[in-house]
């Protein structure tokens, strides 16, 4: 399973979850797979960042869309734009971007900056109230680091499974760790042949055009039912 098939399953379980948040809340099996998404998203950036050219550019795009992002994101997901209680998952894939990128460039030459700035990450997306928060950012960070040991994508899921049990047992959030079973089919490369740049703007774009056009139908909706 390539990259672009994981990006697509978490595409499609992203469009599935938010569906189901905006306009059927009560169809809980709709949030529940769209669990598979944040997970697999997670995974992908860490990938991205290994073979990426130019990690600034990536942590560019990363921002650029978090800010094109927010207000479809507020409208859609949280109580109207502005609404700075809550923020989108851009940012948080940022943030643990610029983690990633920031313990490789200090680990060695200055660790204890390195590590107080990872904590200075996870600690703002906890206080920034962005999608996922906390977890989110330390989940980049342990995709990160377990794929550079022995046996890495069993370290990376048994990893990435623990944390979500501790952090969301007895939630719907729990359902995600059934990310590990595409996550451990991954074959290592990126897929999509020929389609590269088509495909990485599809997935950029998708997120906030799509939360703006379930914003939309629910806008006309409410409008036509009132």
């Amino acid at each position: 399973m390539s990259t672009t098939v994981l990006k697509l399953i978490a595409l499609l379980s992203m469009a599935l979850d938010h569906t189901g948040a905006v306009l059927f809340p009560q169809a809980q099996w709709m949030r529940i797979i769209g669990r598979l998404a944040f997970p697999i998203y997670c995974f992908c950036l860490v990938e991205g960042y290994r073979h990426t050219s130019s990690v600034p550019r990536y942590l560019a795009r990363l921002g650029l869309f978090a800010l094109l992002s927010e207000i479809p994101f507020d409208l859609a997901l949280t109580s109207g734009f502005p609404d700075w209680s809550h923020q989108n998952v851009f940012f948080t894939l940022s943030m643990g971007l610029a983690v990633v990128w920031m313990l490789d460039a200090w680990s060695e030459s200055l660790p204890v900056a390195a590590f107080l700035g990872a904590v200075s990450f996870i600690v703002a997306a906890e206080l920034l109230q962005t999608d996922y928060g906390a977890f989110g950012v330390l989940l980049i960070l342990l995709f990160a680091v377990c794929g550079r040991i022995r046996r890495p994508r069993l370290m990376q899921i048994a990893a990435f499974c623990a944390c979500t049990l501790f952090c969301y047992w007895g939630t719907l959030e729990q359902y995600a760790v059934a990310a590990a079973l595409p996550i451990g089919l991954y074959n290592g490369k990126k897929g999509g042949t020929g389609r590269g740049r088509w495909l990485r703007w599809l997935f950029y774009w998708f997120y906030p055009l799509h939360l703006a056009i379930l914003w939309a139908v629910r806008f006309f909706w409410a409008g036509a039912m009132g």
